[in-house]
């Protein structure tokens, strides 16, 4: 997994090669469509999925892969962070977007895009401002780190997909909190 952040804030950061190639290639070939689901709680009337996690079939490798992970993603991060906890995977359906927000106090995140538009990062809640935008490729995406600096403030992470997705978009969340 390579980590590099995108800027010298040191709060937002582009991850490449999340995972080895065989489960790369293990998530692309998920049929995704055809997997168990539910609404991912907070955003039950947005159009996405939250896939049922015992109905992936390689999630176990998923789960010993980020475990083996946490501590390279710490040392890249230069953060001490609680054990890895679990992994979201959303299917979002055509035509999803999502406004621009920030996360308020989630502490942070890593959000990989397996298929689909990625997540486009701002200054400022303006669409003028870019600061980065997530590439389309899967396996890879960013990590995202929402705490208060040690004078007690937080720069405000604002974020969005603005641009309706034209087919499926599947992405990973992994909730990430330092200590």
């Amino acid at each position: 997994m390579f980590v590099t952040p995108v800027d010298a804030e040191n709060n937002l950061f582009r991850v490449e090669h999340a995972v080895s190639t065989e489960l790369a290639e293990l998530v692309m070939a998920t049929d995704w469509l055809n997997l168990p689901w539910q609404p991912q709680e907070g955003q039950e009337s947005w159009a996405r999925r939250r896939i049922t996690d015992t109905a992936i079939p390689w999630i176990d490798q998923w789960h010993r892969e980020l475990n083996d992970q946490w501590p390279a993603i710490e040392q890249q991060l230069d953060r001490k962070l609680h054990p890895y906890s679990g992994t979201a995977w959303w299917l979002d359906k055509p035509g999803f977007t999502c406004s621009m927000h920030t996360d308020g106090e989630m502490p942070g995140s890593m959000h990989l895009t397996w298929q689909g538009p990625g997540t486009a990062f701002y200054w400022h809640k303006d669409p003028s401002t870019l600061r980065y935008q997530t590439p389309e490729q899967p396996n890879a995406g960013y990590i995202m780190i929402n705490q208060v600096n040690s004078t007690g403030y937080r720069q405000l992470l604002w974020h969005a997909m603005l641009t309706p997705s034209e087919s499926y978009r599947v992405t990973s969340y992994t909730w990430i909190t330092s200590q």
